[in-house]
């Protein structure tokens, strides 16, 4: 496993999409979270203490994230995809026998990347977020910003394999975004927009998954594990369904 987990690290640092894509994403989630904490600042300074209650300034930090994994999930795409669009798949499956071995450390080579930059992401969106919107030492506890930074990691590390794992599973690139972008950017939002479908739309992976990096919670919401446990299901299952059709396709 460790030969083929080196070798799809190799694989990954040579797309040249790869540090484009990161840093994009790094910059759209940070400068996001950033914008929105400039104009909810004022307000926020304004308001008296019993009333900061209302604010979630660490949330309020990661509100770029929805935007900002855009990058990462068509990394992944890319990653898995474009070795199926050059025939490349061949020539990795006779180095790395085994279906599963190959696909498990493809995913777990994307989970790793995913999880250095959510860390990395999450990290730099909350210390910007929170000293644009003024937010005092005292409004930001110790255990709410390791927990949601953490959590921004892990996000980043499920939402990674959950796309390479859809990836596997349709082996097209425009396929998988065909599907992914329209699961974690509009589906969400509109059941979410209804109130009889608002129940569903929190059981989503996005919106699931984006529990772990809030820490206020609404009437109805999931709790941050309860977020994580979800996301984490969906992940499993893709990677569950993907290698089933993959172990059974001619590629």
């Amino acid at each position: 496993m460790r030969d083929a987990l080196a070798a799809e690290w190799i694989k990954l640092r040579s797309l040249r999409s790869t540090p484009v894509l990161l840093l994009t994403g790094l910059l759209v989630t940070v400068l996001t979270g950033l914008l929105l904490c400039l104009l909810i600042g004022p307000e926020f300074r304004r308001a008296a203490p019993a009333d900061r209650t209302g604010f979630d300034p660490i949330g309020l930090s990661y509100s770029g994230m929805q935007l900002g994994q855009l990058a990462l999930v068509v990394l992944a795409v890319l990653s898995v995809g474009s070795e199926f669009g050059t025939g490349m798949i061949r020539t990795s499956l006779a180095a790395v026998p085994g279906r599963a071995r190959f696909l498990t450390a493809k995913l777990t080579l994307l989970a790793a990347a995913g999880l250095a930059w959510g860390l990395l992401t999450g990290s730099a969106a909350l210390l910007c977020g929170t000293r644009a919107l003024g937010a005092a030492p005292s409004e930001l506890p110790l255990a709410d910003v390791l927990r949601t930074t953490l959590g921004a990691g892990l996000y980043g590390a499920l939402i990674a394999a959950c796309a390479g794992a859809v990836t596997f599973m349709v082996r097209r690139s425009i396929t998988a975004l065909g599907i992914l972008l329209p699961l974690l950017f509009l589906v969400s939002s509109l059941l979410g927009a209804s109130a009889r479908l608002a129940s569903f739309a929190r059981l989503l992976p996005d919106r699931a998954g984006l529990r772990l990096m809030q820490v206020h919670q609404e009437p109805g919401d999931l709790t941050p594990a309860g977020g994580g446990a979800v996301l984490l299901l969906w992940t499993l299952v893709a990677a569950f369904v993907a290698y089933a059709l993959f172990s059974r396709r001619e590629v």
